[in-house]
């Protein structure tokens, strides 16, 4: 009866436990092996019993390094630890010494527990901690940290550079916050790329960056600021990168070569120089967006120089006969070149349709005034005309868009554009629409004089043309 009992207490207790429960003899053979243990090698109990428990589980000929069974036998108390096997699976072991009547070793319980999930997800918690989500580099917390901990002696010089990435919230606007993480991304490679294994990079938030460099100089972390600059332009030239605007960031260093001198005041040093490089700096990168969004706007639609260069000789002569003020000619000059910038961020396939959009399809055509506003009031250069961009698909009846202004409502500027504009479109063509002569043109206007255009401006500009 109580060899029946003992075997009921086996099956119906130790059977039944998640965990692996091993019992071992004094030279580390296995003399018993629970249900979870015999499932977690996949082999019946027979091909278990005898066997050293290092090499079913761990391959190896010899017991593992820190191994916790021998260290109980050896201490004769209870011993805790971690061991990985060699297919990646993570197990917390506890071990109980068993002893005889004489208080002597003679094996050990070995309780084991698979902790794999639990050990990645402590894993990813300890990287979000540290990391910045988004780019994978390290996140402000911890370079503030490891600052405090390099500010030693034995780190002298070290230096830290600041950095502030450009058009990050003109991309975000006109794009769209993936477009703009996109650009987060290729500037965190790039700081990648150029810097040492043993530098920390860190994104300090937003779109700015910091860098700290143990045991450097001020002549190398200055080569380093040229490599980050080289390594942008390498970006941009890989065909495999498709960003609205160029990658560029603005830098700034500065380097602690004593030890009194404070890590904050360095900081900022880094800081200081790094806004004013931007000021210098931005009429540069101004440039090239200008560039980079005229060469997208000329790609994805049937926007081109022709098309300009006709509307800004129309306009050029409205602004003469009306005699306005320099200010709102070199408006329409300009509004000229960029009215349907908004466009670069509708898709391609939409705005390059050989055939008439479909009432959805110009639903999505439809906001690129308010996103031509978006990226205009973020550059210096568009700035000035960013509400005649806004407004220039406005009707004198109030039925146009995005604001749905009638009349005086829409500024004069944005009002004699659209008369230009029009006028330009409808005898140049369109591969869905046959270009009109001048004749039907001019009948045109004339029929949405008081519904699309202003009825005086469209009969001033009649009798220019």
């Amino acid at each position: 009866m109580k060899e029946i009992n003992g075997k009921l207490i086996e099956v119906l207790i130790l059977d039944t436990l998640k965990e692996m429960v091993i019992v071992l003899d004094k030279e580390m053979n296995i003399v018993y092996a629970n249900k979870s243990a015999q499932s977690s090698l996949d082999l019946d109990l027979a091909d278990i019993i005898g066997k050293k428990c290092y090499r079913l589980w761990h391959l190896r000929d010899t017991p593992c390094p820190n191994c916790p069974v021998i260290k109980s036998m050896e201490t004769k108390e209870v011993s805790e630890g971690e061991i990985t096997t060699p297919d990646g699976r993570v197990w917390r072991i506890k071990s109980y010494p068993l002893k005889n009547e004489r208080d002597e070793i003679i094996g050990a319980i070995e309780i084991t527990q698979e902790i794999t999930e639990a050990k990645i997800l402590e894993a990813e918690i300890r990287y979000l901690t540290f990391h910045d989500k988004l780019t994978g580099l390290y996140n402000r917390a911890f370079f503030e940290e490891e600052l405090k901990r390099l500010d030693t002696k034995r780190q002298l010089p070290i230096s830290i550079v600041m950095g502030d990435l450009n058009g990050l919230k003109l991309v975000n606007d006109a794009f769209g916050h993936n477009e703009g993480d996109k650009l987060l991304k290729g500037i965190a490679e790039v700081l990648k790329r150029s810097c040492r294994k043993e530098d920390i990079i860190a994104r300090w938030g937003g779109d700015e960056f910091v860098i700290i460099f143990p045991k450097t100089p001020k002549d190398v972390v200055e080569k380093i600021c040229e490599r980050i600059k080289e390594n942008c332009k390498k970006y941009n030239q890989e065909t495999d990168k498709n960003h609205p605007i160029p990658l560029s960031i603005a830098l700034g260093y500065a380097t602690k070569e004593k030890e009194d001198e404070e890590m904050t005041e360095i900081l900022r040093k880094a800081e200081d120089r790094m806004y004013r490089n931007k000021l210098i700096e931005d009429k540069t990168f101004r440039d090239s967006i200008i560039r980079s969004l005229k060469n997208l706007l000329w790609e994805n639609t049937f926007e081109n120089e022709e098309h300009e260069k006709n509307i800004k000789d129309l306009v050029v002569k409205m602004s003469d006969i009306l005699t306005l003020s320099d200010i709102d000619r070199e408006a329409l000059i300009f509004l000229s070149h960029f009215h349907d910038i908004g466009e670069i961020a509708i898709p391609k396939e939409i705005m390059k349709k050989p055939e008439k959009l479909t009432p959805t399809e110009f639903e999505k055509v439809k906001v690129h005034p308010e996103t031509g506003y978006r990226i205009a009031i973020t550059s210096h250069e568009l700035a000035p005309i960013a509400e005649y961009i806004l407004t220039h698909h406005e009707w004198w009846n109030g039925e146009g868009y995005p604001r749905g202004l009638k009349a005086e409502e829409i500024p004069l500027v944005s009002r004699i554009f659209a008369i230009a504009d029009a006028y330009e479109v409808m005898t140049s063509g369109r591969p869905y629409k046959k270009a009109k002569t001048k004749e039907e043109a001019i009948e045109e206007l004339r029929k949405f004089a008081g519904i699309q255009f202003d009825p005086k401006l469209v009969e001033v500009f009649i009798n220019i043309i």
